[in-house]
């Protein structure tokens, strides 16, 4: 299971930073192009972390997500998982699920914030709702297991991977 809990993290920050994306022009989409570096705009971290940094303090979600995971990530600025927790935190507040999924893994790990398995299966829930694919994805892992907080429960659980796979699909193409 730590395989797939593991592999299941790498995706989600992938696909965490382009389904965060919703982010407005301006400071956060100049910051996430510094963060990615292209032929145009080479990666500069400490320049991203600078932009989200000011855009999180002025209350972007978008930017406050980024910025925990670059604290996470020791992106630009060291490592620090309760920096991380607080900026992720303040994100997932504010209905962003990619910070939802990635603050109920800190809290399934203990990283930056105390062990929770009913609050990391909390925010799992909401990011899920919200059809954030990791997270309907760690729904089904977890309700498949009895693990992450949830009750095992084998049919939910295979409902939960079918919506899982076309969310995941449809994240893919776009839609």
């Amino acid at each position: 299971m730590k395989t797939t809990t593991r592999a299941i993290a790498a995706i989600a920050i992938a696909a965490g930073l382009a389904l965060a994306g919703g982010a407005s022009a301006g400071p956060v989409e100049e910051a996430r192009q510094y963060l990615r570096g292209s032929a145009r705009t080479p990666a500069d971290l400490p320049r991203a972390f600078q932009l989200f940094s000011g855009a999180a303090q002025k209350g972007d979600p978008h930017a406050a997500y980024y910025l925990g995971m670059m604290y996470q990530n020791g992106m630009g600025v060291a490592r620090d998982m309760k920096a991380a927790a607080h900026w992720l935190q303040f994100a997932a507040s504010r209905q962003t699920p990619a910070a939802m999924y990635a603050l109920a893994k800190l809290y399934l790990s203990g990283d930056g914030v105390k062990r929770d398995d009913i609050v990391a299966r909390r925010w799992i829930e909401k990011a899920a709702d919200l059809e954030y694919p990791e997270a309907v994805m760690a729904m089904a892992i977890g309700l498949r297991d009895g693990s992450m907080g949830f009750e095992r429960n084998e049919a939910l659980a295979e409902t939960q991977m079918r919506f899982a796979n076309r969310a995941l699909k449809q994240a893919r193409s776009g839609q």
